[in-house]
Formats: structure tokens, sequence, C-alpha cells
């Protein structure tokens, strides 16, 4: 199955700090560690509420986007992953 931000080109920026969210609405981000299509990387994709946007940062480790999401998004809180999750999800920040 194909999901939706599989269909949208995405846009791999160097920080979360680098882009405007006065569009989204609920900002949430996902982070994923060595998901398929980034094998040897953590990544982290910026959603609106559940929609997922097209932006993500990688990193060699997930210590490392946390710090990222941290300095652009200081009063989110990270969410375990669900059981039913992937099992590359790592956590959600709200």
């Amino acid at each position: 199955m194909i999901t939706e931000w599989q269909r949208m080109k995405t846009r791999e920026v160097r920080s979360f700090t680098e882009i405007d969210i006065r569009e989204i609405l609920i900002p949430c981000i996902g982070v994923y560690n060595r998901p398929s299509d980034y094998p040897d990387k953590c990544v982290a994709r910026l959603f609106d509420g559940t929609k997922p946007t097209n932006i993500i940062i990688t990193r060699n480790t997930v210590e490392e986007i946390r710090e990222d999401i941290t300095k652009r998004f200081p009063d989110m809180l990270p969410f375990a992953r669900d059981k039913e999750d992937c099992k590359c999800v790592v956590e959600t920040w709200i």
C-alpha cells in the first residue's frame, strides 16, 4: 500500500527552524528510525494534525532529531509509539 506522503514530493530541509508553519493549524512531528524509504537514517516528518506534509529532516540518530524538534518547537511533547504503529515509528511530537 502506498501512503499519502509517498505520493507527494518530499522536501528535505536542514532543520525545522527553516520552515514557516503559519499555514499549519496543528503542527505535529512523526519520528521514524530507519524507515524503508530511508534505511540508513532517522527521519522526522511534519504533519498538520493527522495529515502528513512533504517536509522532513533526516539525521543519524533519534537524539539528533529530538534536538532539532526542541529548538523549533520548545512546547511540543513526545508521545511513545502505539503498539499498532509500524515498527519504525519511534514517537510523535504534539
